[in-house]
């Protein structure tokens, strides 16, 4: 997904989530990555960790094992959602093939052709967070979180660089991170380090 100028990022890409040398595998050419993609199977949205990809497919680990010939959309940092089919499953890992060839240069590009950042999938939540900044504490509301950061809403005012953290519903993980943007009441809180798979879907329940 890519950033509206309208809706600044929360999140960006970086180091902990970078990528190694290209490999052959099967005289296809894959790249080596731990991203984190969204998965819709219809309606229904989920998260996958995305181990390698090629302009013809990926490997990702699922919360939820899909079944081979099942027909999904997987979105990864850089590329829109991606229709495609399951080929093989070996427990929570499958591999994906699109439907048609993708230009996954665009997932190892920071900045694209028309000036947008690419950032990781965004997913759509409500629920309330407790933040703590300067050691006061305040709930707001989640209205959408990302492997990267979070977008808020709340009447307790922040101010851009402030720094603090966020306790996730539904867990027991503490974040640190950074107030990266603020309109109105909404604001946007960046983690110092990205979510894992396993926090990111327990934040979601899926």
């Amino acid at each position: 997904m890519l950033d509206d100028k309208n809706d600044p990022p929360h999140d960006r890409p970086g180091p902990a989530l970078a990528v190694t040398p290209q490999e052959r595998r099967g005289g296809k050419r894959h790249s080596i990555v731990l991203l984190i993609g969204k998965v819709c199977r219809g309606d229904q949205e989920s998260v996958c960790l995305v181990h390698n990809i090629s302009k013809f497919g990926l490997m990702a680990r699922f919360t939820t094992p899909p079944v081979v010939g099942e027909t999904l959309r997987i979105e990864v940092r850089g590329l829109p959602l991606v229709p495609g089919t399951v080929r093989w499953v070996n427990g929570l890992k499958a591999g994906f093939e699109f439907d048609q060839p993708q230009d996954v240069d665009r997932v190892f590009t920071l900045k694209l052709e028309d000036g947008r950042i690419a950032r990781s999938p965004r997913f759509p939540i409500a629920a309330l967070a407790r933040l703590r900044f300067d050691g006061a504490p305040f709930t707001a509301a989640l209205i959408d979180i990302s492997a990267g950061g979070a977008k808020l809403m709340g009447d307790t005012p922040v101010t851009l660089g402030l720094t603090g953290q966020i306790m996730l519903p539904d867990t027991e993980t503490s974040v640190y991170g950074t107030i990266c943007w603020t309109r109105d009441e909404r604001f946007g809180f960046r983690f110092v380090a990205p979510l894992s798979l396993t926090t990111l879907s327990v934040v979601l329940g899926c």
